[in-house]
């Protein structure tokens, strides 16, 4: 069963670089999120993050990933592996936002720490310190 919650997450990840690397309509991004999250999913922001929150429920997901848009100054996303990690799945994401010079943009890997159950994520974790997710999941690099 972790392998196909892997594969869950897997997809999920190719669907939203998708939409973070083209038109960014929140309406897309809803029904987006419903294909793969449970409506109670739990998301938190690595504590690092500033004004770092817990999201509670699919409306609330949704409108803090449509807020980094803005936010943040996303430029473009890559999604890099889903890891199989027993009950959990890691997640690698390198996200190009704009920096403080224009037009440099900075990039950063951002990892994740999911849990998945009936084939819909039902808690997800942002890691900025790769290390720290592997270990949550009970890993080591």
């Amino acid at each position: 069963m972790s392998q196909e919650n892997a594969e869950v997450v897997r997809s999920w990840l190719d669907t939203w670089v998708v939409w973070f690397n083209s038109q960014r309509d929140p309406d897309q991004l809803a029904r987006l999120a419903s294909d793969y999250m449970a409506p109670d999913v739990t998301y938190e922001e690595d504590p690092v993050w500033p004004d770092a929150g817990t999201y509670h429920g699919l409306t609330a997901v949704v409108r803090r990933f449509a807020e980094y848009v803005d936010l943040v100054h996303i430029e473009r996303v890559e999604a890099g592996e889903a890891i199989d990690a027993g009950d959990l799945v890691i997640a690698k994401v390198r996200i190009a936002m704009l920096g403080a010079d224009e037009g440099e943009a900075i990039e950063f890997l951002w990892t994740y720490t999911l849990r998945v159950a009936n084939g819909r994520i039902t808690h997800f974790r942002a890691w900025y310190d790769p290390k720290q997710a592997l270990e949550a999941a009970g890993l080591r690099e």
